[in-house]
Order: structure tokens, then sequence, then C-alpha cells
């Protein structure tokens, strides 16, 4: 059950992403101040769905590792940064918000160091799991970190 905490991690990580792209349903793109953590999280995310796609082809492992390190590097980042969710926090409230995202975030890198030693180890199946288990944990980060869509 270790490995629960760790896809909670990625959830939160990739959940931050969407969160970034719901707050731009208004249309003022112009009035829309760009995060470093959207950022990152936008940068996870492009690379993410082209690991997914192609996790259980061998053939393109080096490829895979490739974008994992892009995931990796982001992820990395995000873990000190603060989501857009923790300004509507005050006090100890938003201490233990921001503790929690780390910490997530902080599973979420462990994961993905996992998921690179499996396709470093020509273990697609493994990594296959693992991907699994970075997906369950970003839709989770995603209920926790997430706001709510505005639509």
């Amino acid at each position: 059950m270790k490995k629960q905490p760790l896809i909670l991690t990625l959830a939160l990580l990739l959940v931050t992403l969407p969160f970034v792209q719901a707050d731009n349903h208004g249309g003022g793109h112009d009035e829309h101040h760009h995060s470093e953590l959207e950022d990152q999280m936008s940068a996870m995310n492009k690379a993410w769905r082209s690991i997914r796609r192609q996790i259980k082809d061998p053939a393109k492992n080096k490829s895979t590792l490739a974008l994992v390190a892009k995931v990796k590097t982001a992820a990395q980042k995000s873990v000190k940064m603060t989501p857009m969710l923790a300004e509507e926090q005050k006090g100890a409230a938003r201490e233990k918000f921001i503790a929690n995202y780390s910490k997530a975030m902080k599973r979420t890198v462990g994961l993905i160091g996992e998921l690179e030693k499996a396709l470093k180890a020509g273990d697609n199946a493994g990594a296959e799991v693992l991907v699994g288990k970075l997906n369950d944990a970003r839709k989770k980060g995603h209920e926790n970190f997430k706001p709510e869509d505005e639509d």
C-alpha cells in the first residue's frame, strides 16, 4: 500500500494542469497570467500523453525515457511550488494544504523514478503498471488540489 501515496502525488501534479486550463475558459487570454507551476504542469501533461501512448512498445523505450526525464524534471520543480488553490486557504489550513501537495508531489517524483528504472531494465509490463498507478495518482490529486471547473 506504500505505492498508493505515490500515486496520489502524481495525481496531484497532473491535476494542477487542468485547473490552469479551466481558469482560462473566459476567453480573455491577455488577462490570464500563467504561473510557473502552470507551465511545469503543462510540460508534464504534454509529455505524459506521449508516454501513455508508447509505453507498451519496447522499441520506443529510448524516446519514452526522454519523455519521462522531462516529466520528472517538471515534477521535481513543482514540488516546491504552491498551487493556486492554496490562496483560498488561511493560516494552518493553508500550511497543511501546501504540505500535503508537496508530499504528494514527492511521491509522484518517486513513482516517476520507478518508471524510469523499469524502462531502463526493459520491463515494459512493469512500466505499464506504473503508468496506471501514476494515472490513479493524477486523478486523486485533481480531486484534492484542483479547483472545480467554472462550467
